[in-house]
């Protein structure tokens, strides 16, 4: 795919800035997602993540990165987590770009691993497709309405930037996008390193 035909995919001119395309692209694949649009539209979705990906790697804004591959692996449900005591730690560095988006300081392959182990603090995993790579989370927190968390990712060499799109079930509007990706920063910190024994109790 040439950059001609990615800003095309995209709705651009040639001339987009970086930061247009990126509005660009979470527009389109907020649409066109296959678990919204319906699985028709999954070789458009596919579209849109590569011309995303040819882009951000022709473009000027952060040349020395090179686009990761994706994931690969099959999609598929995830079983939800049953216990918190075999929780991994050695998590990668976590760093919020705006509200709605995270950036990792890994891989994207090892990046989705690690969102897919947090994601079970923040709700339950209701749809994963590790070709593009995109997650689906469906989030019930205390007096808000159902919301889905919608993950996409795309991989800039050894760091991987997370979108993320929060979306009401119900009739009522969802709880701010800010607040959810909060709470899915917060269980990736929780991952980078195991919390300090407590002090142990004074002698009599």
């Amino acid at each position: 795919m040439t950059p001609a035909e990615a800003a095309r995919i995209l709705g651009l001119s040639s001339s987009a800035t970086p930061e247009e395309v990126r509005i660009a692209y979470r527009s389109q694949i907020r649409t066109h997602h296959p678990d919204r649009a319906g699985a028709a539209s999954s070789g458009r979705a596919a579209s849109i993540v590569e011309a995303y990906r040819v882009l951000t790697e022709a473009g000027p804004s952060r040349p020395e990165e090179a686009p990761a591959g994706a994931p690969t692996a099959t999609s598929g449900p995830v079983p939800p987590r049953t216990s918190t005591d075999d929780l991994v730690y050695g998590a990668p560095a976590v760093g919020r770009i705006d509200a709605d988006t995270l950036a990792l300081g890994a891989p994207a392959d090892e990046s989705f691993r690690w969102l897919l182990d947090a994601a079970h603090d923040v709700g339950e995993i209701t749809y994963v497709d590790r070709s593009m790579p995109i997650m689906e989370v469906l989030c019930r927190f205390e007096g808000e309405p159902a919301t889905s968390l919608l993950l996409t990712l795309q991989g800039r060499g050894e760091r991987t930037e997370v979108f993320c799109t929060v979306e009401s079930i119900e009739a009522r509007p969802a709880p701010p996008t800010s607040a959810v990706v909060d709470l899915l920063e917060l269980a990736l910190h929780r991952r980078r390193s195991p919390p300090p024994p407590p002090d142990p109790a004074p002698s009599a």
